[in-house]
């Protein structure tokens, strides 16, 4: 298992400049979509503001914080139809 969890450090020899090149570029574009997809909502300046200051400082606690409120119902109609039984 020890040898299993080493593979996997920062300290390994896979973990290059270049996997962190492809690590910043990743976190960089979803980052630039998570702001894109706060203009793109009906809030208000204020709220704007807010969740961009909350996705841009608190990096990942912002992104999965915004996650239930970047859905917006009139672009997946079916998704909140659900059918109960009676």
């Amino acid at each position: 298992m020890s040898e299993l969890i080493y593979r996997f450090s920062f300290d390994a020899a896979k973990f290059n400049k270049q996997a962190y090149f492809c690590v910043v570029v990743i976190w960089l574009t979803v980052l630039i979509c998570a702001v894109l997809s706060i203009w793109g909502q009906p809030f208000s300046r204020k709220q704007r503001t807010f969740w961009i200051l909350v996705v841009v400082g608190l990096p990942l606690f912002g992104l999965l914080s915004y996650l239930p409120f970047s859905i917006r119902k009139e672009d997946y109609p079916g998704l909140f139809t659900i059918n109960k039984k009676k």
